[in-house]
């Protein structure tokens, strides 16, 4: 459910957006109200932006919750369908995975660029072994590498994590990605902090955070090579900036060994948010790999 805008506590944390940025998210909810479909026992919520051919499959990062993209979504809505879900809480990336591929067959899609941001990487990492013939490319947005021993010390967390109520998660959680946000003073930036200050407080859960991290151990075990795709005939490319905290140079480095067939385009000045600070151009990049 997304927040009202009138009410006091959602209002005061876009007090310092323009109006008329808090507008264009008001209008992007008017146009895309978010879908429903029940896979097994879960309940997925996505958004549709229904019309547009080829068809990208939008996975966004750590908040679990969709629309935190929502101006990427609402520009690539321009060429492209795109569906874009909200992760629910699924501690198997096999049943994450099955859950997006069950999107896609409801919605009569056979095949689907696969995009994820970030933490959404992860996902879309786990997506495309999983359903090859379901990913027509994997495009990685500023995802790091992943290994056993970050995995034991996400373990060790979450042990720990689990016992907190959902409140005081929430701000742990948002304390965690802090270093992640852009420093920049724009209405844009204005506007995405308020966002995501929302998402945060009021709609990503306890337990979307805690299958968050289940997942992510999950997939530390798993030993991802650059053989899991020989014979899939998909392009891969890595948006990546030279500024990210969470993608340093070794980092890069390692997700280049991870895909070596990949193409990679680096950001200047970007951090992890070159899709806001950079957006022409990391849109234009987006729309080349897929148009090529």
């Amino acid at each position: 459910m997304t927040a009202n805008f009138a009410a006091p506590k959602i209002a005061r944390l876009y007090a310092d957006v323009p109006a008329e940025m808090v507008q264009k998210l008001q209008a992007f909810r008017a146009k895309y109200p978010q879908q429903q479909l029940r896979v097994g026992g879960t309940d997925w919520r996505y958004i549709d932006t229904r019309t547009g051919d080829p068809v990208v499959l939008a996975l966004s990062g750590a908040t679990c919750i969709a629309e935190i993209s929502w101006n990427t979504i609402d520009r690539l809505a321009q060429h492209y369908r795109v569906i874009a879900p909200d992760y629910p809480a699924i501690d198997s990336n096999a049943e994450l995975s099955d859950g997006l591929a069950a999107i896609l067959d409801h919605e009569g899609i056979r095949q689907a660029h696969v995009l994820g941001g970030s933490a959404g990487g992860l996902a879309a990492q786990a997506f495309v072994r999983r359903c090859p013939d379901r990913s027509a490319s994997l495009i990685l947005s500023h995802v790091p590498p992943l290994s056993r021993e970050s995995g034991k010390r996400i373990a060790r967390t979450v042990g720990w994590l689990r016992l907190l109520p959902q409140s005081i998660l929430r701000l742990v959680f948002k304390r965690s990605l802090s270093g992640l946000q852009p420093q920049a003073e724009t209405p844009e930036i204005a506007l995405f902090k308020a966002h995501f200050q929302e998402i945060a407080n009021t709609r990503v859960t306890k337990a979307q955070i805690i299958s968050l991290m289940k997942r992510t151990i999950e997939l530390t075990q798993t030993d991802l090579t650059p053989h899991d795709l020989d014979g899939w005939p998909g392009r891969v490319l890595l948006l990546l900036s030279e500024d990210d905290p969470a993608t340093p140079e070794p980092a890069r480095r390692a997700m280049m060994a991870l895909y070596p067939q990949a193409e990679m385009r680096l950001f200047t000045g970007g951090g992890h948010a070159a899709s806001i600070l950079k957006q022409d151009e990391y849109l234009a990049a987006i729309e080349q790999f897929i148009e090529r």
